[in-house]
């Protein structure tokens, strides 16, 4: 019954949306965060919850988007049951050889945007430092969350370890600066020079200033820290390289509002993840994996 075909695919599409969920909820509550450096615990509860219904919003978001993309002209059969063989063709080649020649095609054109760079080596430039500074900083927190709260890694802890100070402290920074500086590229193209072929309309410019403002609060944090000598913030402040700059103009008595800035740059974070699906960022990102992914899912079908 074609009926009964459709609500199985549906049903196994949205099983596995609650699995991703219940998955990520129930690792982000028995991690022991016990290197973060805030003291209310109420504090870090409300940014988990606020955390976990952000992530949500950016799976439900992003789900929305691939079924759109599953009605494409041309395409036949359900979009759940199209979306679901993608899923599968693309887990398929995770663990295939075709994993790092599928991945060389993303690096390519989701984060190097090789089609952008002859039309516009600015546009090509400043969208490269935005997208690879973001991508940097989405591995780093997993190495790190990794690291850190499961394996205990001893060099990635003291302060004095290559680890804390290569990665922790100068990798984080080098990301957020290639943000910084992506960032404020776009700002002053959209609000400043206002060239004829930039459309500068509501949501991109929220977009623009909304990330500037968190990856301008990561460094004031960073900063907050250093300047009052928090613990990891007290020795070799060169490799934390932003955030010292940022500690020379703070005073240290600020570190009193450390908690509630740290919640308040957290927050704003997650709430940059929900929107994620529903921005031009998400699009420009996933327009090259969607394209590869239907290529790859013509191929299954055509030599099946």
């Amino acid at each position: 019954m074609p009926g009964g075909r459709y609500l199985k695919d549906r049903i196994g599409l949205y099983l596995l949306f609650s699995a991703a969920i219940l998955t990520f909820s129930v690792a982000v509550l028995v991690l022991p965060y016990e290197t973060v450096y805030v003291e209310s615990r109420d504090g870090l509860m409300l940014f988990l919850a606020v955390m976990i219904a952000c992530v949500f919003v950016f799976l439900l978001g992003t789900m929305y988007n691939m079924l759109i993309w599953m009605q494409g002209k041309g395409l036949v059969g359900a979009p759940e049951r199209r979306l679901l063989r993608a899923m599968s063709v693309a887990l398929k080649v995770v663990v295939s050889r075709r994993f790092w020649k599928a991945l060389g095609v993303f690096a390519k054109d989701g984060l190097y945007l090789s089609k952008l760079k002859g039309r516009s080596r600015l546009r090509w430039f400043m969208h490269l430092l935005i997208l690879g500074g973001f991508a940097l900083m989405f591995v780093l927190d997993l190495v790190v969350t990794f690291s850190l709260d499961i394996l205990r890694y001893g060099p990635m802890i003291d302060e004095d370890g290559w680890a804390k100070m290569w990665v922790r402290d100068f990798a984080f920074d080098l990301a957020g600066l290639m943000m910084l500086v992506g960032l404020s590229i776009a700002a002053v193209r959209r609000f400043v020079f206002r060239p004829k072929i930039v459309r500068t309309e509501l949501p991109d410019a929220v977009s623009v200033v909304f990330l500037l403002l968190i990856v301008l609060g990561g460094f004031v944090l960073e900063g907050m820290g250093l300047a009052a000598h928090m613990e990891d913030h007290t020795v070799n402040h060169e490799y934390s390289f932003v955030g010292y700059l940022f500690s020379l103009a703070t005073p240290p008595s600020v570190s009193e509002f450390y908690d509630e800035f740290w919640l308040v740059h957290g927050v704003m974070s997650a709430l940059f993840i929900a929107y994620i699906p529903f921005s031009k960022l998400f699009h420009m990102i996933a327009t090259p994996i969607a394209i590869e992914v239907d290529g790859l899912v013509s191929k299954e079908v055509s030599g099946a």
